[in-house]
């Protein structure tokens, strides 16, 4: 009986294995012909038997900016080299970054010597994670190391490009975002680059004519819309902006950034209760994000209400502690509140950052910093 039993097991499920095998064949056709929708169909029914459709089926999610789902489902894929680097570039772009650090050294530490695709990507995590870190040599030591793996990987020459953008190098973080497009002109992380380049030069009308362009190439982009919105926010075209944001949110619910920029623009028509609704909400969702925290103590600040603005700001700064500006804010409620020690702590704190107003205040009351 046991016997009858055991075969008719395995011949289950090499019948199982054969159909996924075949789902999975027709995914792979689907995508190749941009049938993108109808290949993550084919995808997510094999997925239960089949790991490699688990890994497609992360691929392609990614590549949409579905990167929570593109995580769940590359996290139960073949644990590869590939697997791995994508993952950890998945994790990256949602700001978890000692998870992206372990998935990119997995990475590499799986790779064979040949495999320049999946080093440079990894490698590109490493520089991105060291970039949020603020060391920015061991940044651009891991940017080099990505462009050196793969010269033609897109992604390489855009974590380049930010990195070059966050030493205060315009100039090279523009080369490298072009040079991006160039090698991968249907991607979207070369526009948003660009886009939000300009957003910081305060130049939204060539944001908004580059986001566009990319917007053809893939209208769904939450990346691109989100940029656009913060560009027509510059142009004070709150309407867009709010449309462009909605729409982000209709596509992505968990989009952070999408928040704050809707309570910015809520904030800027002294909205403030609407203002805080939103940062809330982007709280609820990542209660690691300093940012969201730091628009908190902002808002309240405006309202007058010194004590929830400190009790934000700091929140703020226990979680990213290199805030320099939010370290001033703090230390000029204090000084409301003649807390002189709590003002002193703070802006020595801003000062040994760098922060030059702080160290002319430390100047200026004989503390040394």
């Amino acid at each position: 009986m046991m016997k009858k039993i055991s075969t008719a097991f395995i011949a289950l499920t090499l019948c199982l294995g054969a159909a996924a095998q075949g789902l999975l064949d027709k995914g792979i056709s689907a995508e190749a012909k941009g049938l993108d929708d109808l290949a993550e169909g084919y995808y997510r029914e094999a997925a239960d038997t089949s790991i490699a459709a688990r890994l497609r089926l992360g691929l392609l999610l990614e590549r949409h900016e579905h990167y929570r789902e593109a995580i769940s489902w590359l996290s139960q894929a073949d644990s590869g080299a590939t697997a791995m680097a994508h993952l950890a570039a998945a994790q990256s772009e949602i700001r978890e970054w000692s998870a992206a650090k372990q998935s990119a050294e997995k990475a590499i530490e799986l790779a064979a010597d040949d495999d320049h695709e999946v080093l440079a990507s990894a490698q590109g995590t490493l520089a991105l994670v060291y970039c949020e870190q603020d060391n920015l040599n061991n940044a651009l030591a891991w940017a080099n190391k990505a462009t050196k793996s793969d010269p033609q990987s897109a992604r390489a020459m855009n974590v380049t490009g930010i990195v070059y953008f966050r030493r205060n190098d315009e100039n090279n973080a523009l080369r490298y975002f072009r040079d991006a497009m160039k090698a991968d002109p249907h991607g979207t992380d070369a526009y948003f680059n660009l886009g939000s380049v300009y957003c910081y030069r305060n130049n939204p009308d060539l944001a908004i004519s580059t986001l566009r362009k990319g917007l053809k190439e893939n209208r769904q982009s939450v990346k691109l819309l989100y940029c656009l919105g913060w560009a027509y926010m510059l142009k004070d075209n709150g309407e867009k902006a709010i449309e462009c944001l909605n729409e982000v949110l209709k596509l992505d619910s968990g989009y952070v950034n999408a928040y704050n920029r809707m309570g910015d623009i809520y904030f800027s028509r002294n909205e403030y209760n609407s203002a805080i609704e939103q940062y809330r909400k982007a709280i609820g969702i990542a209660p690691k994000l300093s940012e969201a925290y730091r628009l908190l103590g902002r808002t309240y600040a405006e309202m007058g209400n010194t004590g929830k603005a400190i009790f934000n700001y700091q929140k703020a700064v226990e979680i990213n502690k290199n805030d320099a500006e939010t370290y001033c804010r703090i230390a000029e409620l204090a000084a409301k509140q003649k807390q002189s020690a709590k003002e002193k702590s703070n802006y020595r704190r801003a000062a040994r950052l760098g922060h030059k107003e702080a160290q002319q205040w430390c100047t200026k009351h004989g503390v040394t910093y």
